[in-house]
């Protein structure tokens, strides 16, 4: 029960919160039933959001846990976060750029939208996965807690928001 209470009210927040999503995806329906073949891609891009905000999460976290952070190394750690970041952006948006113009049969631009969203995407949640439990922790909120949820929210919102500003942008190429 006390679990509950602790985890409860969080879920039903990111509940009410989440709802920007979906609003967010019916925001872009022009662009979606202009390229039907954006939807495919929707679940990876907030799969890879939550599962990279997640994981720098569980560094940041453990490193609480263990009193590991002081001002210089949370520097560090940002720094390092970013760099892992950049790196992982990179190789899972070319890797999805080349399946997209494969299943496009083709389509460059396809590619490239959902490669630099998914890239913007992984930067983006691996720093929100390490700032947002320290500043959840320096105000005293348990970041086990109220950290996963809120990041995920969060990214889903951010990621979808990229993929379909930039898809609709470059609209005109596809």
């Amino acid at each position: 029960m006390v679990a509950t209470k602790k985890r409860l009210p969080w879920l039903v927040l990111l509940l009410l919160i989440g709802m920007l999503t979906a609003g967010l995806i019916g925001t872009f329906e022009a662009t979606l039933a202009e390229v039907a073949l954006l939807a495919m891609f929707i679940p990876l891009i907030a799969e890879m959001a939550g599962n990279t905000g997640t994981q720098s999460l569980a560094v940041v976290v453990r490193g609480l846990a263990l009193n590991h952070f002081d001002r210089d190394s949370i520097i560090r750690l940002i720094k390092r976060e970013t760099a892992t970041g950049l790196m992982m952006g990179i190789v899972c948006g070319i890797i999805v750029s080349l399946i997209a113009l494969f299943l496009s049969q083709g389509s460059p631009i396809l590619g490239f939208v959902i490669g630099v969203s998914l890239f913007v995407t992984i930067l983006f949640s691996t720093l929100s996965g390490t700032i947002i439990p320290l500043l959840i922790h320096k105000l005293k909120i348990d970041p086990v807690v109220a950290s996963g949820p809120f990041i995920t929210t969060i990214n889903d919102i951010i990621g979808l928001f990229v993929y379909f500003s930039i898809a609709t942008s470059l609209l005109h190429y596809f």
